[in-house]
């Protein structure tokens, strides 16, 4: 893994047969591990430091971020990544925007070119007011998502995402932790069924609180859509004791 870094050409044999001898042990090479100085890091010290906060981080994904260009970092005579203090801030900012409010590289990369602050305590989370209303093309949010575009075709066509038109940040939401399940081989095709029993469970909603909908006034209006989102709550987390009652059963 570590040899891949290496660009100084002089150095490339001497550093492979390292990275051969860590990775047989099942580890990134010691350079990428261990920084030379407290006051730079290595890209393997970076990832440790903050998968706490973002658990899908790896190092390929920093190198594609780096290759993007929305970081750039010194290299050591080796050819291996050092971060300083300031670039692993500027890394937490790209990861909380492109991961928890799902905007594309392209954006991000504007942002920080125009001087958007990154500082710590510069939090993601206020963004999220002015996102709410933020829709997506097809290729966006691949691009967010780092999938492919088919994958995005095919919640679209199973009625998964989209459905008012449009792709919204929920439905980034929906699409991310349905990348997530195709880990598993739960593939787009297998949430037809999910969303088959959503819409049973929504139309059961809607009869409940149809009159007030009906109604034409807008403070019963808005009381029944409250009532709804209620209604999905309580539903979501029974279903969630419910599953957990049968994974159970799964042990003989």
């Amino acid at each position: 893994m570590g040899a891949n870094t290496v660009e100084n050409s002089s150095s490339i044999e001497k550093e492979t047969n390292g990275a051969n001898e860590d990775l047989a042990r099942g580890h990134d090479p010691a350079e990428e591990r261990y920084s030379a100085t407290k006051d730079s890091f290595t890209i393997g010290e970076v990832v440790e430091r903050l998968r706490p906060e973002f658990p899908t981080l790896s190092v390929s994904k920093i190198r594609y971020l780096e290759r993007r260009r929305l970081i750039n970092l010194t290299r050591t005579r080796g050819g291996y990544r050092l971060f300083s203090s300031q670039d692993i801030e500027l890394l937490r900012y790209i990861l909380t925007l492109q991961d928890k409010e799902y905007l594309p590289l392209k954006v991000i990369k504007k942002r920080i070119e125009g001087g958007g602050a990154f500082a710590a305590g510069d939090s993601a989370g206020d963004l999220s007011r002015v996102l709410e209303d933020r829709t997506y093309t097809r290729e966006e949010l691949a691009d967010t998502l780092e999938s492919e575009m088919r994958f995005i075709e095919e919640l679209i066509s199973v009625g998964v995402i989209g459905r008012s038109g449009e792709l919204t940040q929920r439905d980034a939401e929906i699409a991310r932790m349905a990348l997530e399940m195709a880990q598993y081989s739960i593939q787009p095709r297998h949430l037809r069924g999910i969303m088959a029993a959503v819409d049973r469970e929504a139309a059961l909603f809607k009869q409940v609180v149809n009159p007030e909908l009906r109604s034409g006034d807008e403070g019963r209006v808005a009381e029944a859509m409250n009532k709804a989102r209620h209604l999905a709550t309580v539903d979501s987390r029974m279903k969630e004791l419910m599953m957990a009652n049968v994974i159970d059963t799964f042990v003989p």
